[in-house]
């Protein structure tokens, strides 16, 4: 769901692009017109550039505003399971969050081997352990041992 969110803020920030692209176009166009204000069908292409420009500025701050509301919801819900389904290492920061990593590692969304960020540090193994010990996951517990016998 990350990826999704994602993909949609991206695609904000291009229609938000793309429309001040317009919104400058016309700004030209109308600066022209406004040289020659008398005429009867300037003045009406005038307001049509106008009003095309004032509902591109509505738009872009309605896509701001959905840009800014998904992009806190992101940041607030990081750690979320709804929006981590599909974790890759490459999207966690072990240096700063190794607790995210072990909540991770508990619950199977990455794998504990030799590719892992925190494989040979002894800590975060004994951690490992311990927590599935003392919740019961005795098989867990030989998986874990077994892991770092073969790689030895």
């Amino acid at each position: 769901m990350k990826k999704t969110i994602e993909d949609i803020i991206e695609k904000l920030k291009k229609q938000v692009r793309h429309n001040l692209i317009i919104i400058n176009q016309n700004e030209n166009i109308i600066s022209d017109l406004s040289n020659h204000p008398d005429s009867v069908p300037q003045m009406a292409a005038y307001r049509k550039y106008y009003e095309e420009n004032k509902n591109l500025l509505a738009e872009n701050n309605d896509f701001t505003n959905l840009q800014l509301t998904l992009f806190n919801f992101l940041k607030k819900y990081r750690h979320s399971e709804l929006l981590n389904d599909e974790t890759s290492l490459d999207e966690v920061d072990t240096k700063q969050d190794p607790e995210y990593v072990f909540e991770l590692t508990v619950t199977g969304k990455i794998p504990f081997n030799h590719k892992h960020p925190f494989f040979e540090n002894k800590d975060f193994f004994s951690q490992l352990l311990m927590h599935f010990e003392k919740t019961e996951q005795y098989e867990k517990c030989k998986e874990l041992i077994e892991v770092k016998k073969v790689l030895r």
